[in-house]
């Protein structure tokens, strides 16, 4: 059996505790988390005894620098993806980090050309959403033909999220630094599904609005999309709905549908025959870290490169730049 990847982890807050480290438990197999580091100790600390001792440090240096160390899973605030991206590459180490790839299309552009330039390292974007098994198989029943050609998706997620939001309270989202504000952060997950399910956006308009201040400079949008497979996609992002609450995502295809509301999976054929699934997985963690690491061992190249990353920035970048108005995404 292959020896497991040993990894560092950079970055020790709330999503690196909630949402990678039960998935590198559950992949133990093929990663192994050798050390952790932090900006302060006291996370650092905190990390290392969550996940049984192991190595910690203040920044990210002395991680780097150690040879066993072979690839690295940053879970920072997207502002400091390209300075540790940077200094993990010159370092020799693989690089897992986590969405969106940058707070801007200039810094995007910029991981892309530290991708190209370390060729021989594996450069991957924590997109959860492209790993999930729910979208994994509404992907697999539209490319077995049995639903027809799909025309058309509908995806609302509307919620009411407050500034003390563990997720939200770091701040950083809400930055001039971060001007796509809550809208990007998120976004990238729609967008990167809709073009897996429906092929390249080739179009976008968006209407952004603001209603809470605190939780940046754009807290809601709607979005239409064009897509290379000429299905149409409406993405509805809301996250300061006081009244009401929904996630759900309708796709419609020539012969049949699909719905999904982030607990249950439901295919639909015209004959009135229905398929259900429960959600079976973590949403997608566990399985981009296998991919992380299977790409690292096998040489096998990662649906959720930084080309990829960037394609899901873009029609959210492009089209809030110019609201209203159609964006050619080429």
């Amino acid at each position: 059996m292959t020896h497991p990847v040993k990894l560092g982890l950079i970055g020790c807050g709330v999503a690196a505790r909630e949402l990678h480290w039960p998935a590198l438990q559950a992949v133990a197999e093929e990663v192994e988390l050798v050390a952790v580091c932090n900006r302060t100790a006291q996370k650092a600390q905190h990390f290392s005894a969550m996940a049984g001792g192991v190595d910690w440090y203040v920044g990210w240096d002395e991680l780097l620098a150690r040879p066993d160390i072979e690839a690295v899973d940053i879970v920072l605030p997207a502002t400091e993806n390209l300075a540790a991206t940077r200094a993990a590459l010159k370092a020799g180490k693989h690089v897992l980090v986590e969405k969106p790839l940058a707070p801007t299309a200039e810094q995007a552009l910029a991981m892309l050309d530290l991708a190209r330039s370390w060729p021989d390292r594996v450069t991957m974007v924590a997109e959860n959403f492209r790993y999930a098994a729910a979208f994994e198989r509404i992907r697999n029943w539209l490319d077995s033909g049995e639903a027809g050609r799909p025309y058309a998706l509908n995806w609302n997620a509307m919620m009411l999220m407050h500034e003390d939001n563990r997720y939200i309270a770091s701040g950083w989202r809400s930055s001039d630094a971060f001007p796509g504000g809550l809208v990007l952060d998120a976004g990238v997950h729609y967008m990167a599904v809709v073009r897996d399910l429906l092929g390249e956006i080739t179009r976008a308009t968006a209407s952004p609005s603001q209603v809470n201040p605190h939780l940046g400079r754009y807290d809601g949008a709607a979005f239409t999309l064009n897509t290379a497979s000429g299905a149409t996609a409406n993405i509805n992002l809301y996250f300061s709905a006081a009244a009401h609450s929904e996630w759900r995502l309708v796709l419609l295809a020539e012969k049949g549908s699909a719905t999904y509301d982030g607990r249950t999976l439901v295919l639909s054929d015209a004959g009135g025959r229905t398929r259900e699934w429960r959600r079976d997985d973590d949403d997608g963690y566990a399985s981009e870290l296998r991919a992380f690491a299977r790409a690292i061992r096998g040489g096998k190249p990662v649906a959720s490169s930084f080309a990829a990353g960037w394609r899901d920035m873009l029609p959210i970048v492009r089209a809030m730049a110019t609201p209203g108005q159609w964006v050619d995404l080429g």
